[in-house]
């Protein structure tokens, strides 16, 4: 009898002459062939399983004296999968085969196994039995497609980061002008009017998608400012209605007549809850309810369901619940690592739930999951709140609006201007001006430091654009700090504050504006920086 095959094990059974000789080997062996990792399995050409080693009733959970006697086909391998068919083919017709095959155990788990084929002849030469060895890569495979996953991504976040800084020196004019042109125009009709606040409303939600796509190209951690939660909530059901099928009726509940304020990055807690409205929606393929609740709430240092690091103060808790499918048991403990997902290949990435717990933890929140199969799940999220002081007066809406902008205006102070866009230079230039501040301009570093060193003992800031071609913006404000130390810069850019790190250039760099800004928040940085 002849064996091909390069295993130490099969080899030796070359030197018998009949195939009982084989199966006294493999008797022999089998305290060694058991002590393997790889899944060893010795089958008939008529497909009748002969051997089946302790690792291969690890890896497909069948036991020797179930798997030993039956046809392979019945149970492991299927007739009509091509790859099984090269196996085989190759394996007549060359004596050996190598791949990979996706298996089912019996628990029907799918396995990935490296497999190696070899032919085994009678002294006849006729082919006889079949010897495979199959090694379980499966979480070998699983990390391969986690890292290139991962690395696509990265990938796309470069590209979605360099396109959301184009696209913010695009807004940054068109949001200036929308808020100049009411200013310069004072006999606008109706019409017109509607018009322009259609466009500024536009405008608006162009800035925060560019936001958003910042926040996933870069995944920092996001300015925090004071959030009212009813608007989210309230963008949030909007989206959900406009976008979701018919199927879904959608609906928002609000607890209390005024929700206590947040601590929190905007765009993220805007990506949470629409991450979890999608999940909802995908639990409903065929219609159900999606509900998004919230309440202000206290709870004690002894609520049963607060983590170990959280503590009890007062939190706003906002629920997301579905009638969808439901949470398996089995994966309610790996709903939220990286990756895992539980939706067919091309239909999520397995972040979505990663990404809103990281959200969570960094807001110094928690999350609540219960859900029960085919009963609907509910995400109840507790983040942490500010209540107001009831003595404090609140703003009225003639001051939140744009008629307080004169309290911000400026007294005749000479801004130099610094961007390499012509159109964000004169509508800067404009609207400033129009504020009571001079201006003076220019489209490169090299020109902003010619006009510096001319002009510095009379400029009082420089609004410097950090991304411009040509220019390293650290070399820029260094030798604007060489010719007056106490230069002060306000740096524009379509990046994050975090990506640009102004901390680094000391204190010549006094405020960020992250493009496109509004006229208020420009006003208002240069009234702060100014004072």
């Amino acid at each position: 009898m002849e064996i091909r095959s390069p295993s130490a094990v099969v080899k030796q059974a070359h030197v018998s002459h009949n195939i009982e000789e084989l199966h006294d080997l493999c008797s022999k062996q089998s305290i060694l062939l058991d002590l393997v990792t790889d899944a060893i399995v010795l089958w008939s050409i008529e497909g009748q399983v002969q051997y089946w080693n302790r690792s291969a009733e690890r890896t497909y959970g069948w036991t020797a004296e179930r798997a030993i006697g039956k046809q392979i086909l019945d149970f492991l391998y299927d007739l009509d999968d091509p790859h099984y068919q090269t196996a085989i083919a190759q394996t007549l017709d060359r004596g050996e085969w190598s791949g990979e095959l996706q298996l089912l155990t019996r628990e029907g788990k799918s396995v990935v196994a490296a497999s190696h084929w070899y032919l085994i002849v009678a002294t006849t030469g006729m082919p006889h039995s079949i010897l495979t060895i199959d090694t379980d890569i499966t979480q070998h495979k699983l990390l391969e497609r986690q890292f290139l996953h991962a690395q696509r991504l990265e990938n796309l976040g470069a590209l979605a980061s360099g396109i959301a800084h184009d696209l913010n020196n695009i807004l940054t004019p068109i949001v200036a002008i929308t808020e100049l042109l009411p200013l310069r125009l004072k006999n606008l009709d109706e019409r017109t009017q509607k018009l322009l606040c259609t466009l500024a409303e536009n405008s608006k939600r162009g800035r925060e998608l560019v936001a958003q796509i910042l926040t996933f190209a870069r995944g920092s951690d996001g300015e925090h400012t004071i959030v009212q939660p009813q608007h989210l909530l309230a963008e949030a059901m909007q989206i959900a209605r406009q976008t979701f099928p018919k199927s879904i009726d959608v609906s928002l509940r609000i607890e209390n007549s005024q929700l206590w304020a947040l601590s929190a990055d905007v765009n993220q807690l805007h990506q949470v809850l629409l991450n979890l409205c999608v999940n909802a929606r995908d639990a409903m393929p065929d219609g159900g309810e999606l509900t998004i609740m919230a309440e202000n709430i206290i709870l004690s240092d002894t609520y049963p369901k607060l983590p170990l690091n959280a503590l009890g103060r007062a939190y706003v808790a906002i629920t997301v619940a579905d009638t969808g499918v439901g949470i398996e048991p089995s994966v309610r403990d790996l709903i939220f690592e990286p990756f895992f997902t539980t939706k067919e290949i091309g239909k999520g990435t397995g972040l979505g739930l990663s990404i809103v717990r990281t959200i969570v933890d960094n807001h110094q929140g928690f999350i609540d999951v219960t859900s029960q199969s085919n009963g609907g799940t509910q995400f109840r999220l507790y983040l942490p709140a500010i209540i107001p002081d009831r003595d404090k007066p609140h703003p009225s809406s003639t001051q939140a609006h744009l008629g307080h902008l004169p309290l911000l205006a400026g007294k005749g102070e000479l801004i130099l201007i610094v961007d390499d866009e012509p159109s964000i230079r004169e509508v800067l230039g404009t609207t400033i001006e129009s504020y009571e501040y001079r201006t003076i301009s220019a489209s490169n570093s090299q020109q902003a430091i010619e006009l510096y060193a001319r002009h510095h003992g009379e400029i009082q800031a420089i609004l410097l654009d950090y991304m411009m071609p040509g220019g390293n913006p650290t070399d820029t404000l260094r030798q604007f700090r060489s010719i007056d130390p106490s230069v002060r810069a306000i740096v524009m850019s379509g990046l994050s504050a975090d990506e640009i790190s102004a901390h680094h250039h000391g204190e010549t760099v006094k405020a960020f504006l992250a493009k496109p800004f509004s006229t208020e928040d420009l006003l208002h940085t240069l009234k702060t920086v100014l004072n």
